[in-house]
């Protein structure tokens, strides 16, 4: 099975409150950039998450909710 591409997230805080809100409704979620992130702290530095291909309608339903300022901008 393959990841996709769901969203683009600002920092660390919103990747991890999404990745557990995924994780909540058994969706599996990866996260891309997130040790450098958090690691080099530099500021514009984004967060990238992938879910797996089967799970992404129901992720993207939760990323909706969630952060409904970043639907429409992937």
């Amino acid at each position: 099975m393959e990841t996709v591409y769901l969203a683009t997230l600002d920092n660390d805080f919103q990747a991890t409150l999404l990745s557990d809100l995924l994780r909540n409704d058994g969706i599996e979620s990866f996260l891309k950039n997130e040790i450098i992130s958090s690691v080099l702290n530099i500021p514009g530095f984004q967060i990238e998450i992938y879910v797996m291909e089967k799970d992404y309608e129901k992720a993207k339903e939760i990323l909706t909710q969630a952060f409904p300022e970043l639907v429409g901008k992937e």
